[in-house]
């Protein structure tokens, strides 16, 4: 099938630009809060214990027996300033739950009312980016990460059978990148059968107001080229600040990479729930139109029916493998073309 017989994942709105977003003041506060904490991990790290067990679902039949980490992904650290209405380095909460980035990120749908998700950023010297594109997780009355994998949620982003659960959100990415090798946003605003766009580097407070819950982007290899392999890379590495204002990249002990601002890209990315009116707001708030899991597995199986494919009603569903399996070919979906300029990081 293709997208736009299924669902097509087209945001309201394409990424705008708003320079100069932060404050001095505030751009001192964030770099602060980033050094004077940590370590950070790998963002891989936030979701798999090992490096084993991520390389376990990875790659699929193909993988070459020999593979590390670094045959998949990039060396991009993440830490998080706040998330689901609690900010966890006070000097951070005027911006937190600040109104310039509520307000902004409610214009995007026109929304009268909203609240802060989350807060965090990446951070990364010269790397590759082996991101063929994705999408942001999306949240749903009822099912979101707090109790849904997250690969529930891209199917029921993707299948389009959820849209008046979903609840509206927006995300202003500001980036901080010097370089002007590589290192853009590439973005498919007319879905992902389609065309992409990017907005290259370099950027320096740069925000971009997007709807990256309904829209596959990537960020874009950046940095010396020859300077982006890390074969020492492994699900423990950690991002440290060092005393003379470099960041360094150890394992443990053992520093295996050292980089300097000139060489650093960093995406500040902040997330709100948004709602048109205090009626979609009680919605949300008291539970009264929420999904379970058995209404959600129900209307999968009868769209897959109803489209011609015969299906068994499995008795765990979520933990299903061949069931599983079944659901993310039926309705997959993902980019298969890329800038130019900025092709996709193959090992």
């Amino acid at each position: 099938m293709t997208t736009a017989e299924r669902h097509p994942m087209i945001p309201v709105a394409p990424p705008s630009l708003i320079e100069d977003f932060y404050t001095p003041e505030e751009i001192e506060t964030i770099f602060s809060v980033i050094r004077q904490n940590g370590p950070w991990r790998l963002i891989l790290a936030h979701h798999f214990s090992s490096t084993e067990e991520y390389l376990a679902i990875s790659g699929g039949n193909n993988r070459k027996a020999d593979a590390t980490l670094s045959d998949f992904v990039a060396p991009v650290f993440r830490g998080f300033f706040g998330n689901e209405g609690v900010v966890f380095y006070p000097e951070l909460q005027d911006i937190y739950f600040g109104s310039k980035l509520l307000d902004t990120a409610k214009s995007l749908h026109g929304a009268k009312y909203g609240m802060v998700h989350d807060l965090l950023f990446n951070l990364s010297g010269p790397s590759h980016s082996f991101d063929a594109g994705h999408f942001d997780t999306a949240v749903f009355r009822g099912m979101g990460l707090f109790n849904t994998p997250i690969w529930l949620l891209a199917i029921m982003s993707k299948c389009g059978l959820f849209d008046e659960w979903e609840v509206k959100s927006a995300q202003v990415l500001t980036y901080f990148n010097r370089s002007d090798i590589d290192g853009g946003f590439t973005y498919w605003p007319d879905g992902p059968d389609e065309d992409p766009a990017r907005i290259s580097a370099p950027f320096w407070n740069t925000a971009f107001l997007t709807d990256n819950s309904r829209m596959y982007h990537r960020r874009e290899g950046n940095g010396a080229r020859d300077q982006r392999d890390y074969p020492e890379l492994d699900i423990t590495t950690e991002l440290h600040s060092t005393p003379d204002g470099q960041w360094s990249i150890r394992n443990g002990d053992k520093e295996i990479r050292r980089f300097g601002e000139a060489d650093m890209r960093m995406l500040v990315h902040y997330t709100a729930l948004l709602f048109d009116d205090l009626d979609d707001v009680r919605r949300y708030q008291d539970h009264t139109d929420d999904l379970t899991r058995e209404k959600v597995f129900g209307m999968l199986i009868d769209d897959m029916r109803a489209k011609g494919t015969t299906v068994e009603e499995p008795s765990d569903p979520m933990n299903d493998t061949a069931f599983v399996a079944r659901l993310t070919e039926f309705y997959k979906m993902a980019p298969s073309r890329y800038p130019a300029d900025a092709p996709l990081d193959v090992q």
